[in-house]
């Protein structure tokens, strides 16, 4: 497959933003300009006066647009719904996250391969508050079958959703304020399975403003919510059995996926 084929795919990617770090929003959006994809559109989501005019014209390639409602969820959605039908695949990226260089492209290529898969996910590297990585995380294909049976290893930054499955499902859930984007997997993967990318494809800055890091608690209690509700009545009954041993299987994994 060339790239030229490729780049038919129009991919619509959205950056939530309260405009609170906006040192790490400009290294965020400096990664998404420098992929070096034409068919890349950026849209940037914030509340309104949250940006300065300065930060508002950071790039002709990107589009800022209010946020009428509150939370993450509801920003991701109102920037995919500016894309509507306009885009062919879709994704999003916290303000203080990255995309290393070819992330959008090797995603695709993925996508092309399975053109029945919901979403494309790969390996993530974290990176501390200055930007320095300190830790890989590679689940491999195993990711997808682990969180069916109820544990998370799909990490979102560097994920590619196709449109189509996307609206099938009914997009994100604001009913979570957390783990909205386990659950969303989740439900991606009951309608139409994930592809793994064996690269790394997003960055993840673990630093203490980090919302996640701040409420680490109400975010695992979330996502065993997410994991456990979508699973089949049968599966979820019969889960004390089986619990204990897919328990090693994941710490297993988890363990060597962070080697």
């Amino acid at each position: 497959m060339t790239n030229q084929e490729v780049r038919i795919m129009r991919v619509g990617m959205v950056v939530p933003t309260l405009g609170e770090r906006p040192e790490l929003l400009k290294e965020c959006l400096n990664s998404l300009t420098g992929q070096a994809y034409s068919g890349l559109r950026l849209v940037v989501v914030s509340p309104p006066g949250a940006l300065t005019a300065g930060e508002q014209a950071m790039s002709p390639r990107i589009t800022v647009l209010p946020q009428s409602g509150s939370g993450i969820v509801d920003a991701v959605m109102t920037g995919w719904r500016y894309f509507g039908d306009r885009v062919d695949v879709m994704g999003w990226l916290g303000d203080d996250d990255r995309l290393p260089p070819g992330s959008i492209t090797q995603a695709l290529h993925a996508l092309e391969r399975q053109t029945g898969a919901a979403m494309a996910y790969g390996q993530v590297r974290y990176i501390d508050g200055a930007g320095r990585p300190f830790k890989t995380m590679r689940p491999g294909r195993v990711g997808s079958l682990l969180l069916r049976l109820g544990y998370n290893m799909v990490y979102q930054p560097g994920c590619l959703y196709r449109r189509t499955a996307v609206e099938a499902i009914g997009g994100l859930d604001d009913s979570f304020r957390l783990a909205f984007d386990v659950d969303f997997h989740r439900r991606l993967a009951a309608y139409g399975g994930l592809r793994y990318v064996a690269s790394v494809l997003g960055e993840i800055r673990d630093h203490p403003d980090s919302l996640t890091v701040r409420r680490l608690s109400e975010s695992q209690r979330e996502a065993e919510l997410a994991l456990s509700r979508q699973m089949p009545d049968w599966l979820r009954r019969t889960r004390p059995v089986w619990r204990p041993a897919t328990d090693v299987l994941h710490r297993a994994v988890a363990k060597a996926a962070g080697r």
